[in-house]
């Protein structure tokens, strides 16, 4: 809604507005999804960088037993968003490492990460995918 002091500043930009005593006014603001980049000038970057990111995920990847057990092996893809503040959205598996429990455990893993810093276009914080290759190796 707008106030009446609000409405004299707009009579002094040139805009007429006629308002009866008992008129309300809702402005409504289109909300626009914020777009999702492929490319930026700056990319999103793990705390820490490449070398913190691989130790983070040998750190917290657990081998499903399952996968263990049959001798599964792979590489998933798994593709997010890095959003604006770091945070981390809409995480999916791009391609498959074969086996439905590597690919859920490569997925719990990068939903848990902490905030990243984000990827920048034009100097400005932007939402940008970025696909993380997850091996799992047995030895």
């Amino acid at each position: 809604e707008i106030e009446e002091s609000e409405l004299v500043s707009l009579e002094e930009q040139g805009e007429v507005i006629e308002i009866s005593e008992n008129t309300n006014i809702v402005v409504e603001e289109e909300v626009v999804e914020e777009q999702v980049f492929q490319v930026v000038e700056q990319q999103p970057e793990f705390p820490g960088g490449m070398k913190a990111l691989m130790k983070y995920l040998q750190e917290n990847i657990n081998y499903p037993r399952i996968s263990r057990d049959n001798n599964s092996q792979g590489k998933a893809f798994i593709r997010f968003v890095v959003n604006s503040d770091g945070s981390i959205q809409g995480v999916e598996v791009l391609k498959s490492s074969g086996d439905i429990y590597l690919d859920k455990e490569a997925m719990r893993v990068v939903e848990n990460m902490p905030k990243w810093a984000p990827g920048k276009q034009a100097g400005k914080p932007v939402r940008v995918f970025f696909t993380l290759p997850v091996t799992f190796r047995l030895q």
